[in-house]
């Protein structure tokens, strides 16, 4: 037990709101300390009163925070994070092998200029909540996750599908998601066709963001599996290098744990936007990844997906207007969204808000750093004036 500092005693009101609102005393905290350590392994005291002592101590300020293995016993009956019950400004060890937990964002955009009246022609939309720019939305069934299609009135619709996940390494969700990039724009390529008919457009790209709710490693490699995570296309070999999906999960294993032991993952384009004793952030080209050590004080997950919701529509808007730019062509928009309404993005994007966070203000600024996308803006606007 660590001890407080010189002064008075700083109760944990937290620690004693949330056991007296389950009803319970200290002993029968102390009993339920008993059930889970069994559970989970640890050596709890069998003495009933050593462990209400314990108790009383991190309650009534004795201590600022009890050793590991009270903090996981304390985590575990609450389900609170260290950092939100003790100020714990690290997320706590997790040294037991197993199986993270992360919620995969794919991010699927396709331009519908071709397609006529698209806000129109797709079935069951209605507006969007929480968007920073005006579009429609609507559910789509997917077979293995939840997925949703947003469309904006500059011809652009976003398809955003979520997939819980319980990978053991970040090398089998790197071979998950190369093998599944292909599948899930193939099944959003089926969903144009049903609305628009045989000649929908296809899509080009998956973008994706990860949100890490339980994590596997130790403390001391958390960041940089983070790091790894925004970019885990590093981890394999070209396709079709290892043909055998075994061979290059084993390979690619190798090299993940190398990395994480030396703690090396660096790359020009990775750009931090965590903060230390609340979330652990990274923005690449490749790929985000974030894990909110306190969730209460963490940005929710509803903030990255609408930024990125935005930030991926008028990415596509804008690389189509350059694709026709760069084939010797004059641009072909609606009046309504040209360079003046680029220029009305490009600061909605850009500058700040009055009552925006700092935490919000980092993650957009890194999200807009790593994609390009405010350079990609600015030429668009230059060709179309």
């Amino acid at each position: 037990m660590s001890p407080t500092d010189t002064g008075p005693p700083r109760h944990n009101a937290l620690a004693g709101r949330l056991r007296r609102q389950r009803g319970w005393s200290q002993a029968r905290l102390a009993h339920e300390f008993q059930v889970l350590g069994r559970k989970l392994g640890l050596s709890v005291p069998e003495s009933i009163d050593n462990i209400v002592r314990q108790i009383r101590r991190v309650e009534g300020g004795g201590v600022d925070t009890p050793s590991e293995m009270y903090v996981t016993l304390w985590c575990a009956a609450f389900q609170i994070d260290a950092a939100e019950l003790f100020g714990m400004l690290d997320a706590p060890s997790t040294d037991a092998p197993g199986r993270f937990a992360v919620a995969s964002h794919k991010f699927i955009p396709v331009y519908l200029a071709a397609s006529g009246s698209p806000t129109s022609r797709w079935p069951g939309l209605a507006a969007a909540a929480g968007q920073w720019t005006d579009c429609l939305a609507g559910q789509l069934r997917h077979p293995a996750g939840q997925a949703h299609v947003y469309v904006w009135p500059f011809d652009v619709a976003v398809v955003h599908l979520k997939e819980d996940l319980n990978p053991a390494s970040i090398s089998e969700l790197a071979l998950w998601r190369r093998s599944t990039y292909p599948q899930s724009q193939a099944w959003v390529d089926h969903q144009l066709q049903q609305v628009f008919g045989p000649h929908a457009p296809k899509t080009s790209y998956v973008f994706s963001a990860y949100w890490v709710h339980r994590p596997n490693w130790p403390s001391d490699q958390l960041d940089a599996a983070m790091r790894l995570l925004s970019m885990p296309s590093v981890l394999l070999e070209r396709a079709g290098q290892l043909d055998d999906e075994t061979t290059a999960q084993g390979a690619a294993e190798l090299v993940e744990r190398q990395l994480l032991k030396e703690g090396s993952v660096e790359r020009a384009d990775l750009v931090s936007f965590g903060q230390r004793g609340v979330s652990i952030g990274y923005a690449s080209w490749s790929s985000i990844a974030y894990h909110p050590v306190a969730p209460m004080r963490a940005l929710a997950v509803e903030e990255l997906v609408t930024c990125e919701l935005l930030v991926q529509a008028v990415w596509c808007y804008t690389h189509s207007i350059l694709s026709q730019v760069e084939v010797g062509l004059d641009p072909v928009i609606s009046a309504d969204f040209g360079w003046r309404f680029l220029r009305g993005v490009r600061s909605r994007l850009t500058a700040p808000r009055p009552l925006e966070t700092g935490q919000h203000i980092s993650m957009r600024d890194a999200v807009l750093g790593t994609s390009r996308l405010t350079a990609q803006i600015d030429a668009a606007i230059d060709a179309l004036r």
